[in-house]
């Protein structure tokens, strides 16, 4: 029996240290276009049918996405930009309202992510997740994604990242 305590105490501590070492995730700052606060993590959100997020989750996001964070002002202009982005190179494939369902991604196996849904969890709110996911795409997962850093400007990326963290969960709500 001492044993057990022994080792629960010491697993305890590891757990610990190991989530001390993590970065600390503020409110994002788009919320104020989409009514959210803080972070929300509960059950279920380590989980999904994303395999990027699996991958983030378990390895971390690779160099040089690590530490990025969105430059552009956080303004209506910004998402208006965004959106427009999302149209011309996302919605054949996500649809328009981003749930996964462009008459391009209909053919597609698996299927393209439901931005709507995902934009909902915690992860999606982290820009080096997000820029990650555009710029590199779905190859390394096995997904039909085609990676966007040839293609978009970077500005282009961030404010369809602004899109898709402010707009997409008020889609997902029915809104």
């Amino acid at each position: 029996m001492r044993l057990f305590g022994v080792t629960t105490t010491v697993a305890v501590a590891i757990l610990g240290a190991a989530a001390a070492a993590q970065p600390m995730m503020g409110p994002s700052p788009w919320s104020q276009w989409r009514g959210m606060g803080p972070w929300h993590m509960g059950p279920g959100v380590m989980m999904g049918p994303a395999p990027r997020h699996r991958l983030a989750m378990m390895s971390g996001i690779p160099e040089p996405y690590r530490s990025m964070t969105n430059p552009l002002p956080r303004t209506a202009e910004t998402i208006q930009r965004g959106a427009a982005v999302f149209q011309q190179n996302c919605a054949s494939c996500h649809g328009a309202r981003g749930r996964g369902d462009g008459p391009q991604g209909r053919a597609l196996s698996p299927p393209p992510a439901n931005l709507a849904w995902l934009s909902r969890m915690p992860m999606v709110e982290w820009d080096p997740f997000m820029y990650w996911t555009i710029a590199e795409g779905g190859g390394p997962l096995g997904t039909a994604m085609p990676p966007f850093k040839d293609v978009l400007s970077k500005d282009d990326v961030w404010s369809v990242i602004a899109y898709i963290q402010a707009q997409l969960p008020r889609v997902a709500k029915g809104k």
